[in-house]
């Protein structure tokens, strides 16, 4: 096992992280961080979540936290801690599971994991993740420990690569998401894949639509909320990938609106990572819809379009068709419908303290700052409207 880590971090743990840890240490158990929160920290990001690993078992975890852990999931058993105002995913160690533990459905090819709550030791969880740069761990209350690596992950960070552990057609066939998430990879950090990786990948894409639908449309929607949204997008086409996860938006990418649709996203990773918008599947999905509905709505004879009687059931019918095949909540769908019915208004300019009590106006101003940078809109536009509350945006994760 390595055990590295050869300069200070320069981007400090998250406190929360640090407490959950702490908590469960001081209840006698093992507690690291693990995955893409250690991968970040050494690639000098900010991880956007933590995730937690352990020894002691999720209704132990519930034990120790109480009421601010809550168990979650069947196939794959966690507990999200809530601490600090944040959300904590703590998992317990994993072992690979025997022929007769993988079986869970009448369907059952005895390969892909149905379930998974084998416990076992941190070196079998680490044998039990998907790539060996998200296999790393790290006490952040013992820095000075290091990194603990089993499967060369360290090295793979450093050399940019994703690489399976184990045998790659087997772990991409056990879960159809690893493809997924490789090529996230690739999009969000510039990564190649290993040559075993890429000649695997053609077989098992079909395969990622045996995967939970619900499972699925969390993944769009974390990429929604971080800023790689665009190059991230474009390994999926590039790979054809984005026929089977989200074929509405492969539409409109080969469509005469795709370069519009790829630009609007482009922009938006800019102003998030520049902190000028807030990271909000809301607004994702009601960017990637402003070409179409231009297309759709607009008659010349103002900037987008105008409101009118029975333009809000278009609006769900067009959210509803681009997300096919997702189940998408009818809260979330109202949410776009509202912000993109909140755009004609927010051109116009006027009526500001109705619009602003509008319970989607952070949003909106949000869209309007994004497609005023895209379409080189009148600044005026935009300095009538007042910067959101924060303290209203903080309510909002959406």
């Amino acid at each position: 096992m390595k055990n590295l880590l050869k300069r200070k971090l320069s981007t400090p743990v998250a406190r929360g992280a640090c407490d959950v840890v702490a908590k469960l240490q001081q209840a006698g158990y093992q507690a690291l961080v693990v995955g893409g929160a250690v991968r970040d920290l050494l690639l000098d990001r900010e991880p956007k979540d933590y995730d937690i690993a352990t020894n002691a078992t999720p209704e132990e975890v519930k034990r120790v936290f109480r009421k601010r852990g809550r168990i979650i999931g069947r196939r794959f058993k966690l507990v999200h801690v809530y601490q600090n105002g944040m959300t904590y995913e703590v998992s317990t160690f994993r072992r690979t599971p025997t022929e007769e533990e993988r079986k869970g459905r009448p369907d059952d090819d005895g390969i892909m994991v149905w379930r998974d709550n084998v416990y076992g030791t941190l070196e079998d969880d680490a044998f039990r993740r998907d790539f060996t740069v998200n296999a790393l761990y790290l006490d952040p209350l013992r820095l000075e420990d290091g990194v603990k690596d089993f499967v060369n992950g360290l090295e793979d960070i450093q050399n940019a690569y994703v690489r399976t552990i184990g045998d790659t057609q087997l772990r991409l066939h056990e879960d159809p998401v690893r493809v997924l998430r490789a090529l996230k990879l690739m999009g969000q950090y510039s990564f190649r894949l290993s040559d075993e990786l890429e000649a695997a990948l053609p077989e098992a894409m079909p395969k990622i639509q045996k995967a939970s639908k619900l499972r699925l449309l969390e993944e769009i929607f974390k990429i929604l909320r971080r800023q790689w949204s665009e190059p991230t997008f474009s390994v999926f086409m590039d790979y054809g990938l984005m026929d089977y996860l989200f074929p509405g938006l492969a539409e409109e990418w080969r469509s005469s609106r795709g370069r519009d649709v790829r630009g609007l996203l482009a922009e938006r990773d800019r102003l998030l990572k520049e902190e000028k918008i807030f990271p909000s599947r809301i607004t994702g999905v009601a960017i990637m819809l402003i070409p179409r509905l231009q297309e759709m709505l607009n008659d010349g004879s103002s900037l987008f379009w105008r409101n009118f009687n029975g333009i809000d059931k278009i609006l769900q019918e067009e959210i509803r068709r681009f997300m096919t095949p997702y189940p998408i909540p009818r809260h979330v769908v109202a949410k776009i419908r509202d912000v993109l019915l909140l755009l004609p208004k927010l051109v116009a300019a006027k009526n500001r303290k109705r619009v602003v009590r509008h319970p989607e106006y952070e949003r909106g101003k949000d869209l309007l700052t994004l497609l005023a940078h895209y379409y080189d809109i009148d600044q005026g536009i935009l300095d009538y409207w007042p910067a959101p509350s924060e303290k209203r945006r903080g309510r909002k994760r959406l």
